[in-house]
């Protein structure tokens, strides 16, 4: 499979995410990207989303990293493993109050399961939490981060939340 086709299944796929969570929000990027460095763009993703910078009403501006390279500084690399359990445990219940999130937790590993299988092999994956600490990457409470690299597709999704 081209990445082309791969870009259009993951869109589709993930096009149910983004949206109210809890307290918060959650949102997705699925974009082509042949970049080795992912941060740059998941930056820009982040100030497109507007979780940084000013004007929140939680949390502190000055939390939220301030360029890609800080960005960078706050994630960890991860196995696949590592990434879906993120990706379930974000998606299937609030990080605030651990309440039903957007997918029962069935829904949530189906979904997760075809992303990693539409990256496929060499993928590499970023997180800045294992859902009981974080480094920051927003200017909320809470957020989980998880970016994917590979096939030449660059999948972020971000969920943010407040206590």
């Amino acid at each position: 499979m081209d990445s082309a086709e791969r870009l259009v299944r993951l869109r589709r796929l993930l096009a149910g995410l983004p949206g109210p969570y809890g307290n918060g929000r959650l949102w997705t990027l699925v974009r082509s990207s042949d970049a080795e460095d992912p941060f740059p763009a998941a930056f820009a993703f982040l100030t497109e989303a507007a979780v940084i910078g000013s004007g929140s009403p939680y949390g502190t501006a000055s939390q939220a990293p301030q360029d890609a390279a800080e960005l960078s500084a706050r994630m960890g690399e991860v196995d696949q493993d590592a990434a879906s359990a993120v990706l379930v445990g974000m998606t299937a219940r609030t990080l605030a109050y651990r309440t039903r999130g957007r997918y029962p937790i069935g829904q949530a590993r189906d979904v997760f399961q075809k992303t990693i299988s539409l990256l496929g092999h060499g993928t590499h994956w970023w997180t800045n939490t294992d859902l009981e600490a974080w480094n920051p990457v927003s200017r909320h409470v809470m957020d989980a981060l998880v970016i994917a690299a590979g096939g030449g597709v660059l999948v972020a999704v971000l969920a943010a939340d407040e206590d």
